[in-house]
């Protein structure tokens, strides 16, 4: 066999044949082509078993038993680790790496998404890291990025800034009522002024995406009074019943934030992070996390449609979630983002 590129385990029958040829003095080359394997397997084997012997002449030397190296063999195998459950080639595996691949799942939510699923999460990142599942590398998963570079934080220009989180209602935190949503925006770079702004509602999960034009206050604003008139300004007011958001420029003017562009009374109530805090909007962090999947930094998002957000939302709100036990925003809301 040539290129020795095969890999193949020996058994009980190739040792004994490779003894007999190896007293024959026979090249390990030719002794690899007859068994079928590589040379280096034949090498090792015959390493392996070789044992020092009393010779014809009562003088030590060395030979390959194939019994020793039998022997030898089974002691190996009985400290290996318990075998795999899968074979990288089961079809399971394949519809695992289906959806890391195409739609982008954590293993975890893939597990959620597949009936009658044969392993548990940590087998499936073991699995990744062996690179037992085709196609599939540690860079594939969703949070598998290199460090960032520890740079300055530039100051934030300053503002008279609403209420702060330390005021927001406690109960909040619990998660139990539907209404209290976390706000943010994703933006490529410097250069490019198109963005996004999310809203991710803290209890579901639900998530809110909208393509505005600049990170600016009336940006923000204008998406959120066609939002209000869209639903409708009591719809509105049932669905936010309070917005927490960080310190950006962008949400300098809270108070058209809270107020309705119908009624010009109070439509929801914001509360701002303290600076730096972003933990304090968790829910949110992770939300654009999940867009990163799709929009990767440094991606022009003004080259996006609506189409295509609103695409990321569908597939966000349709996520199956580990704190549901499988169940996805749309499970818990009925017809989220709408």
């Amino acid at each position: 066999m040539k290129g020795g590129s095969v890999m193949k385990y020996l058994t009980e029958k190739d040792r004994y044949l490779i003894e007999k040829l190896h007293q024959e003095k026979t090249p390990v080359a030719k002794i690899a082509e007859m068994i079928g394997c590589c040379r280096a397997t034949v090498y090792n084997e015959i390493k392996r078993g070789t044992f020092i012997a009393r010779g014809k002449l009562w003088q030590d030397e060395k030979r390959y038993g194939y019994d020793v190296g039998q022997r030898i063999h089974k002691e190996n195998m009985s400290r290996r680790g318990r075998k795999r459950k899968l074979s990288a080639d089961d079809p399971f595996l394949s519809d695992v790496a289906a959806l890391i691949l195409n739609k982008k799942y954590s293993p975890e939510a893939a597990l959620y998404a597949l009936p009658d699923h044969k392993l548990c999460v940590k087998s499936i990142y073991n699995y990744v890291y062996a690179h037992r599942i085709k196609g599939v590398t540690v860079n594939s998963l969703p949070y598998a990025r290199p460090k960032k570079d520890k740079r300055y934080k530039m100051k934030r220009k300053e503002f008279e800034r609403g209420k702060s989180i330390e005021e927001r209602p406690k109960e909040i935190l619990e998660r139990k009522e539907y209404g209290h949503w976390e706000m943010d925006t994703v933006y490529s770079s410097r250069d490019d002024l198109t963005c996004l702004l999310v809203l991710s509602e803290r209890k579901t999960r639900n998530e809110l995406i909208f393509k505005i034009k600049d990170r600016t206050a009336k940006s923000v604003i204008k998406a959120l009074d066609q939002y209000e008139r869209k639903i409708g300004t009591p719809a509105f007011r049932g669905k936010f019943k309070t917005i927490t958001c960080d310190n950006g420029m962008e949400f300098a003017d809270w108070q058209s934030i809270e107020r309705s562009c119908r009624t010009k009374k109070n439509r929801t109530t914001v509360y701002f992070c303290h600076p730096y805090c972003s933990g304090e909007r968790g829910t949110n962090e992770n939300s654009n996390r999940f867009i990163r999947r799709w929009i990767p930094k440094g991606d022009d998002i003004g080259l996006y449609s609506k189409a295509e957000i609103q695409a990321i939302q569908d597939w966000m709100n349709h996520y199956p979630r580990r704190q549901f036990n499988g169940l996805s925003a749309a499970d818990l809301v009925g017809s989220p983002g709408t």
